[in-house]
């Protein structure tokens, strides 16, 4: 019943990951934290999915990607990820997480509220300096708290970033930072033969469960998207301040 309910939740997180983009970290690893998953197991198994959900969701839309702004970022989350070490060492955790998820909260219902008035408001940060200082944030989240996509998302929101280009953008830093991750965590001790025994069984099933997903985003509209990750960004904000 554990290895079901763990498949399960691996795949919601695919499906929530090839709908909106991002976010599938935050969804399933309270979940698995609630089913009795190892955490190590957990981290790699989430991991290792993100990276294999997000290499054809960049070749769909490769020709979406700004690829010198996916250059930065990467450049930039490189240089942020001993940052988000040193943050797990040395900063109060849950401090750090309410912080964060409050950030999150305010950010989403402030720009909803934008949204519905429709009153979308003019982009922001428009020089390509910014890139590396989103990179650095989304690598510093990523490495302490399996985050790296919210901090794009909002930048790509600040920006405004056509749906198409953002979800392109998104998954190509993914694929670049995926294959860091992944790497690391291998190198780390975080594979084991359950890890590789639960992806024999779920890869098969991402046939299934990413072409429902892009039928799902092919039938909403690019304005309700927006809104929907809007409302993404306070559900994870209160997955954080309250865990």
């Amino acid at each position: 019943m554990t290895i079901a309910l763990i498949i399960l939740i691996a795949l919601f997180g695919a499906l929530v990951r090839t709908v909106f983009g991002f976010g599938e970290a935050l969804v399933t690893m309270p979940l698995l934290a609630l089913v009795g998953f190892n955490i190590q197991a957990s981290t790699a198994l989430i991991g290792a999915l993100g990276l294999l959900v997000a290499l054809p969701a960049t070749v769909k839309y490769h020709t979406k990607i700004d690829f010198a702004a996916v250059r930065r970022l990467v450049a930039g989350s490189v240089l942020g990820v001993p940052v988000g070490i040193l943050l797990i060492k040395t900063v109060n955790r849950s401090l750090v997480l309410h912080l964060f998820g409050g950030f999150l909260i305010l950010y989403g219902a402030y720009s909803l509220l934008k949204v519905l008035r429709n009153r979308p408001g003019k982009a922001h940060l428009h020089a390509n300096g910014w890139d590396y200082l989103a990179g650095i944030i989304s690598g510093t989240m990523g490495s302490a708290f399996n985050s790296h996509g919210v901090p794009v998302v909002i930048y790509g929101t600040l920006k405004r970033w056509p749906i198409d280009t953002m979800r392109g953008i998104l998954q190509a830093h993914f694929v670049c930072v995926g294959v860091i991750v992944v790497v690391s965590q291998v190198a780390s001790g975080f594979w084991s033969m359950e890890v590789v025994k639960l992806l024999c069984i779920i890869v098969p099933l991402l046939f299934v469960v990413i072409p429902f997903g892009n039928w799902l985003t092919a039938h909403i509209a690019s304005e309700t998207l927006v809104k929907y990750i809007y409302m993404l960004l306070i559900v994870f904000g209160g997955l954080l301040f309250f865990r």
